[in-house]
């Protein structure tokens, strides 16, 4: 088994519920979110990386955007979670805490 393979199998399918977790508390722009997940053992990514996500989330209907000027220099673009995105995030966290509870059920033999 190859397992730098299934982490990063793992990375790819954790970072859309972990952008829209950073974005139920508040707008962002998509280098200060790429920044964070810089900073978040197990889940690097580069910064390119994440705007194909980033639109992906939008065209689902999950994210909207708009733009800012910024004082730091060209605009940015800054994402906020729909209502959509808010439904789709609680039923992500539902599912995930599921996971979790049983994976931790199976590690301590139960």
């Amino acid at each position: 088994m190859n397992l730098n393979n299934w982490r990063i199998q793992l990375r790819k399918g954790l970072i859309e519920i972990v952008v829209l977790n950073m974005l139920q508390h508040g707008q962002r722009h998509g280098y200060e979110m790429a920044q964070a997940l810089r900073q978040m053992q197990g889940l690097t990514l580069r910064e390119g990386n994440i705007y194909p996500i980033l639109a992906r989330l939008q065209i689902d209907g999950l994210l909207s955007s708009h733009t800012e000027a910024s004082r730091d220099g060209p605009p940015r673009k800054y994402f906020n979670l729909t209502e959509t995105g808010q439904e789709a995030l609680a039923d992500m966290n539902a599912h995930w805490d599921q996971i979790i509870e049983s994976i931790q059920n199976i590690r301590g033999g139960t």
